[in-house]
């Protein structure tokens, strides 16, 4: 997994302007509830309606199902997701971008990781229209 970890820091700093001299993050494979629970949502049917299926936690760690298999590039591109958000957190993006472009952001460079391997967007186009919405701009 180091290795990966490595290569996908490698390539997100060519595809993006962030600085990825950075140490690379925690990894925790869990169950989704754990996911869940981690990032403030208790309730099992609520846990299943949002969606959630990977979450970076703003203290170095990103969490992913269990389930993940590296060698996979759906589930690579799920972490390229995560990755995106440990470094724009890491680089403060966060403090001058609302939360919905950022989103978006971290949509467009997995999607560009899952172009790579002739996999489809991961997020309809209109999805990402509304998250940008979402910010006074």
């Amino acid at each position: 997994m180091q290795d990966m970890l490595y290569a996908m820091m490698l390539w997100l700093g060519v595809n993006s302007s962030y600085s990825v001299d950075i140490p690379l993050p925690n990894i925790a494979l869990t169950e989704s509830g754990n996911i869940c629970a981690t990032y403030g949502i208790k309730q099992k049917a609520q846990c299943e309606a949002s969606g959630l299926v990977a979450y970076y936690n703003r203290r170095h760690t990103i969490y992913l199902p269990s389930s993940l298999d590296i060698n996979e590039p759906a589930d690579q591109a799920r972490l390229m997701h995560e990755l995106v958000h440990y470094v724009q957190w890491t680089n403060q993006r966060h403090k001058h971008t609302c939360l919905g472009h950022l989103e978006v952001e971290a949509y467009e460079i997995q999607d560009k990781w899952r172009a790579k391997f002739g996999l489809s967007e991961s997020i309809d186009p209109f999805r990402k229209i509304l998250l940008a919405a979402s910010c006074d701009d």
